[in-house]
């Protein structure tokens, strides 16, 4: 919901703190608006009659408790608005419809062969978008469309570099595949619209620095300082899993280098090795994390030799940031040995002497979570130019 503070004319912030209160379930009426805001009853009709007119709120008459008219109930129009939310799981895009409250309008899943390269994943992501758009019920402004991919990403430029799932692409330009269909578009990381997401429902949590680090089919992070995440308005950012790290020297990695992280921990390099125990193994992180739970993994030395290579970058990456907190997603940390043993690597790293290691939690991604995350940035955008 709209920040009052970002509205120079007084009368849009009254708009901004009125549709924020309505939005929280803070208040429903014009009286309430005169208590709880400290609005003048003039200004408080003023507010409601602009944010209907502006189709942000609708007018219901409510219900009579003594003399006089009854207070016309008032309530956000979370249909008012809608964006359009890519991402990416396994070998498809996921596109979602939300509204203003964030709720989901509609769904669908395109897969993509593995085998697609830039004019494959471009015309599969316009083709995703354009049919969310038309998802749009009537009545609902379409605010444009985010898409919220892993690899390796330039947001500022749109452009999406590598990625490990599709081989073949190299530096898609996702704003010019979308823009002529569902524009305007709006590039994000997964793990930054995740980490978002995390601190805007516990602000409390996320008041200091926080590191996600994401080990799956890739490895990547996100820092965030109070829920904003850092680099998200420049070139790519987080690529830990593209290190450089003795035990990797000569091995050839997706980036084109050698040596990095990602050929002896990330999941594309381990899965081949794991499945000559365990054939029917997923390429699916959700899928995964199911499977390896009850799984001996700790009888696997190329996992031990990952978990400890992990967790010594882990270790130096805070010994760079310093976060109060390390939230640490992986389909590997559903098995509790293999968990215990991660956690007593990376306590045994240390960080300084007398300064101990921050807290490590481990927390599977959420895709809805991520997806609200995401969205929320274009579609304040929006909102905020209904609001002036």
């Amino acid at each position: 919901m709209p920040d009052e503070a970002r509205f120079e004319e007084p009368a849009a912030r009254d708009r901004a703190r009125v549709l924020a209160a309505l939005a929280g379930g803070r208040l429903s009426s014009r009286p309430e608006m005169v208590e709880q805001l400290g609005l003048r009853s003039t200004t408080a009709s003023r507010c409601v009659a602009e944010l209907v007119q502006r189709r942000l709120v609708l007018e219901a008459s409510g219900e009579k408790l003594g003399r006089g008219r009854p207070a016309a109930r008032l309530v956000l129009n979370a249909r008012r608005l809608g964006v359009a939310v890519i991402h990416v799981a396994s070998r498809a895009f996921v596109g979602v419809l939300l509204d203003l409250a964030g709720q989901e309008i509609g769904r669908e899943v395109l897969p993509v062969a593995a085998e697609a390269d830039n004019a494959a994943l471009g015309a599969a992501l316009a083709a995703l978008a354009g049919r969310l758009k038309a998802m749009a019920p009537r009545g609902m402004a379409h605010a444009g469309t985010v898409v919220c991919i892993s690899g390796v990403v330039d947001v500022g430029r749109r452009l999406w570099l590598i990625s490990s799932r599709w081989p073949r692409m190299r530096h898609l330009d996702i704003a010019a595949a979308i823009e002529p269909v569902a524009g305007p578009v709006q590039v994000v990381r997964q793990l930054d619209a995740e980490l978002r997401a995390r601190a805007l429902a516990e602000p409390s949590a996320y008041a200091g620095g926080a590191v996600l680090l994401h080990w799956g089919w890739g490895i990547g992070m996100a820092y965030a300082v109070a829920g904003e995440p850092f680099g998200v308005a420049g070139g790519p950012f987080g690529e830990i899993g593209h290190w450089r790290i003795a035990a990797a020297a000569g091995q050839r990695c997706g980036c084109g280098g050698e040596g990095c992280l990602e050929t002896v921990a990330a999941l594309w390099s381990l899965l081949p090795l794991l499945r000559r125990r365990w054939p029917a193994l997923a390429d699916d992180e959700d899928a995964l994390l199911e499977q390896l739970r009850h799984l001996d993994l700790m009888a696997v030395p190329a996992l031990r030799r990952a978990a400890a290579e992990v967790a010594q970058a882990l270790a130096n990456l805070c010994r760079i940031l310093f976060p109060a907190r390390v939230i640490l997603s992986s389909p590997l940390m559903g098995n509790a040995r293999f968990w215990a043993e991660f956690e007593a690597l990376f306590r045994a790293e240390g960080l300084m002497e007398a300064m101990p290691p921050p807290p490590l939690q481990h927390a599977p991604l959420s895709a809805g979570r991520g997806m609200i995350g995401a969205a929320g940035p274009l579609l304040g955008r929006a909102l905020e130019d209904l609001l002036r």
